[in-house]
C-alpha cells in the first residue's frame, strides 16, 4: 500500500511501468491515472471520491476501474450519531461545564426526551445510512430515509420506518427532531440544504448532523439557521473548508459541536479486510465491490 507522502519518483516509474493492481491513497491514484501501462485496478483507501471524480474524471474516466474504501466506517459513523443525539439529549456538555463550576442544576436537566419519541431524517441511505438507521432503530427512533428514488423491496433496509424522496425534502425537514446527512458530494447534492430549505425545521427546531460532505449547505446558510431558530442546533464533522477556519461564527454559535472530520476514521486492518475482499472476486472475475461509478459521481 502506498500512501500520498510516500511515492517517490523510483515507486511511480514502478507503478507506471508494471502495476497490475494498485492500492494506494487518491493522490496516488491521480497522479499515475494516465501514464500507468498496465494498471487493471486501483483501490483507493479513501471512503469520499470527488477528488477523483473532480480531477481525473472532468475530461475521460481512466482505462481501469477504481474502488473505494466501503463497509470499514459504517460502524463508526453510526456509533457517531447516536453518541450526539445522546450528547444532545442528556445535556452531556452542559453538565460537565456545570460540574466544573460546582454547579448543582438538578431542575434545569430534569427535563428531556426519551428516544422512542424522536425521529431521525437520514439524507442518504446506502450502506452508511443503513447502518445509522439500524442503530438509531434499534433504540427506539423511528426513521425516515430520504433517497434520489423509492427503492425496490429488497433494497429497503427493513430499519427505515418509511422512505421518501427528494422531492419530499422539505416535509423530512419538518417531521424531523434530527436530520442526519450521508450524502455524496454530487451535482445534485451540493447546495441541498442552502438557502430557507431550513426553515422547515421550525416545528420541531431540528438538529443537523453533518457527517457526509461539507458542501451540502453553504455556511452562511447554516449560520442564519441556527441564528433564525430554524434549528436549535448542529453536529458538524465536515465543512466545505478544512480545517474550519478560525474566522468561521460556526465556532462560537450555540448549539454547535464540531469535530474535526473524525466521525469514521480508516483503520489498517480493515483497509487490508476490504482489499482482500475485493481481491478474491477480482482473481474469480467478478465484479469489484465499491466501484466509482463516474457518471453518477459517486
Amino acid at each position: 500500500m502506498i500512501n500520498s507522502g510516500a511515492l517517490t519518483p523510483s515507486d511511480k516509474k514502478s507503478i507506471e511501468e508494471n502495476a497490475e493492481i494498485l492500492l494506494a491513497d487518491t493522490p496516488v491514484i491521480m497522479d499515475v491515472a494516465y501514464t500507468a501501462k498496465k494498471l487493471k485496478w486501483a483501490a483507493s483507501t479513501w471512503a469520499g471520491v470527488e477528488t477523483l471524480i473532480k480531477e481525473i474524471g472532468k475530461e475521460k474516466p481512466p482505462s481501469f476501474t477504481i474502488t473505494r474504501m466501503g463497509g470499514a466506517f459504517n460502524r463508526f459513523m453510526a456509533e457517531y450519531v447516536l453518541g450526539y443525539v445522546l450528547t444532545k439529549e442528556r445535556s452531556i456538555i452542559e453538565v460537565a461545564k456545570d460540574q466544573e463550576q460546582r454547579m448543582w442544576n438538578k431542575k434545569k436537566y430534569s427535563h428531556y426526551r426519551s428516544l422512542t419519541d424522536l425521529t431521525i431524517g437520514i439524507l442518504g441511505v446506502g450502506e452508511i445510512g443503513q447502518e445509522v438507521a439500524r442503530l438509531c432503530n434499534a433504540s427506539g427512533m423511528t426513521v425516515i430515509g430520504v433517497t434520489r428514488s423509492q427503492p425496490s423491496e429488497e433494497k429497503r433496509c427493513p430499519a427505515v420506518s418509511q422512505y421518501r424522496t427528494t422531492s419530499e425534502l422539505a416535509e423530512v425537514l419538518r417531521d424531523s427532531d434530527y436530520v442526519c446527512n450521508i450524502l455524496p458530494s454530487t451535482p445534485e447534492t451540493r447546495g441541498l440544504l442552502s438557502g430557507d430549505m431550513f426553515s422547515h425545521c421550525r416545528p420541531k427546531k431540528s438538529v443537523f448532523i453533518n457527517m457526509g460532505r461539507g458542501d451540502v449547505i453553504d455556511e452562511q446558510s447554516l449560520v442564519k439557521a441556527i441564528r433564525e431558530g430554524w434549528i436549535c442546533g448542529a453536529v458538524l464533522d465536515v465543512f466545505q473548508t478544512e480545517p474550519l477556519p478560525e474566522e468561521s461564527p460556526l465556532w462560537n454559535l450555540p448549539g454547535v459541536i464540531i469535530t474535526p472530520h473524525i466521525a469514521g476514521v480508516c483503520l489498517t486492518n480493515q483497509v487490508a479486510e476490504n482489499f482482500v475482499e475485493n481481491y478474491k472476486l477480482y482473481c474469480e472475475n467478478k465484479p469489484l465491490k465499491f466501484q466509482v461509478d463516474f457518471q453518477r459521481g459517486y
